[in-house]
């Protein structure tokens, strides 16, 4: 009788192996848990050579109660035999039989491999995925929302720095004609406000700087007292810049369509003094295409524009040539009202078109407004190809880290279970599997061991070959 344990509850069963035919294997249910217990008698070392494992090729036939193979032809245990088989759990009443019986017979117990459990290869696969992905998505996901804000805040910065730059070419420009006015109202001549007196200098100042095309003085009734270009006198007591220096302010503007060109221009107007009294008004007028060349021109990609209003919201310049033709009032605009409400920083709006569109306004120091904008689209291109490019690279590597993983899983699976392999094979009776693992690592000396426990087998059978000889020639 030879005792064997359930591999997976541990219940002990006492077999009689003399039922089991040589070479052949037995399998029955373990009543406590129904896990399949297999049994395998080898032949004697008298009649069968070391590798008996391979030369008898085991057929398997189940039955709940265990079945055997003969040498071409089946039995099954009665139900006595599987009595007797299974005959008891008491791991205390294990017997054995003689020892010539024993010598005569090896008896194995092989449990059966459990199914559903996760692999080597599955747990170091995940393991390396789990160790190299959590921290690059942790990095990847500050990284990205960190790059993602500061390309935002450098759109911000650029635009602002546009919008500034073009609005310092504005009060540059304006700044220049108000000093050519400033220095022209200090002149004897214009001071006497005196026709004869007045229009030379009203010519030269129109012929050093011809996008002037009217330079003009007003007398303190509105009347025209004199103009660069010769033609009829006219009364401009309904302008607002007429208006404004009269109730005391240094410099009046005014954009609106000229009585002379028929036009859109902006007239600038300073005051003519004599002493501490104001005695006339000196103004020139220009066409809003000098300034609009200035800005209406600007580009940034295909959707970056700029455009100018004065304090009143109609446009000084714009890339829509219709608007500054027309004098068109903006003061609903997006970006405009920003300005008003003083809201700082990048302004997100829907552009007439439906658009998502982003700009940034500054004002000038005559109270204008420079705005800039520019399709969401391309404004944050760079913003899109980077998160296009962050997410293939998220894509790609747990890819390339799994192929990794499973290529270095695989070369240490793959040794071990060859060499798990020739174990089953040694367990069988087979001592003369070759054992094919040659590696320097621990697996290699892993398979210099099992090569030596293999020696060490083949020696002690031989030994017990010769005890078993010399007991029965002594016995005869």
């Amino acid at each position: 009788m030879m005792q064997v344990q359930c591999d997976e509850c541990g219940k002990k069963y006492r077999i009689d192996e003399s039922k089991i035919p040589a070479g052949q294997r037995a399998r029955f249910k373990c009543k406590a848990c129904g896990e399949v217990i297999v049994v395998v008698r080898q032949q004697s070392p008298q009649t069968v050579p070391d590798s008996a494992a391979d030369s008898a090729a085991p057929s398997q036939s189940s039955s709940e109660q265990g079945d055997f193979s003969g040498s071409g032809a089946k039995e099954q245990f009665q139900k006595s035999s599987v009595a007797s088989l299974a005959g008891t759990d008491d791991p205390g009443s294990s017997q054995t039989e003689p020892s010539d019986q024993g010598l005569g017979t090896q008896s194995i117990f092989v449990p059966k491999q459990k199914r559903g459990r996760v692999g080597l290869s599955f747990k170091v696969v995940t393991l390396m995925l789990l160790v190299s992905l959590i921290p690059f998505v942790t990095f990847w996901a500050v990284l990205f929302r960190q790059t993602d804000a500061q390309l935002q805040t450098e759109k911000e910065r650029l635009m602002a720095q546009i919008a500034k730059g073009l609005g310092d070419q504005v009060d540059e420009w304006i700044d220049k004609n108000v000093r050519v006015l400033q220095a022209a109202a200090q002149m004897p001549a214009i001071i006497s406000m005196d026709k004869e007196q007045q229009e030379p200098i009203l010519k030269a100042i129109q012929h050093a700087y011809p996008y002037m095309y009217l330079v003009f003085t007003v007398d303190t009734t509105g009347m025209n007292t004199a103009r660069n270009d010769g033609k009829p006198l006219k009364d401009y007591s309904d302008r607002q810049y007429y208006q404004d220096i009269m109730r005391g302010k240094k410099l009046a503007w005014q954009t609106l369509i000229g009585k002379t060109s028929k036009k859109p221009a902006l007239v600038l107007a300073v005051p003519i003094k004599r002493g501490n009294t104001v005695v006339g008004v000196m103004a020139n007028a220009m066409r809003v295409d000098a300034i609009s060349s200035r800005i209406a021109t600007w580009r940034d990609g295909k959707t970056g524009v700029a455009f100018l209003v004065d304090d009143k919201g109609k446009v000084v310049a714009h890339f829509r040539k219709e608007y500054y033709l027309k004098q068109k009032n903006l003061s609903q605009h997006p970006l405009i009202q920003a300005f008003h409400h003083k809201v700082p920083g990048l302004i997100r709006f829907v552009s007439e078109k439906g658009v998502p569109t982003v700009g940034f306004v500054n004002g000038t120091k005559y109270g204008w407004a420079l705005a800039v904008q520019q399709d969401a689209d391309e404004a944050f291109s760079i913003i899109r190809r980077m998160r296009f490019l962050a997410f293939l690279v998220f894509a790609i590597t747990p890819i390339l880290v799994a192929l990794i993983a499973w290529l270095a899983a695989r070369s240490i699976v793959k040794p071990i279970k060859e060499l798990t392999d020739a174990a089953e094979h040694m367990s069988l009776g087979d001592l003369n599997v070759q054992i094919t693992p040659k590696s320097r690592d621990e697996i290699g000396q892993l398979a210099d061991a099992i090569s030596r426990m293999q020696d060490s087998l083949r020696l002690s059978l031989e030994r017990l070959r010769r005890r078993k000889a010399t007991v029965r020639s002594s016995s005869m």
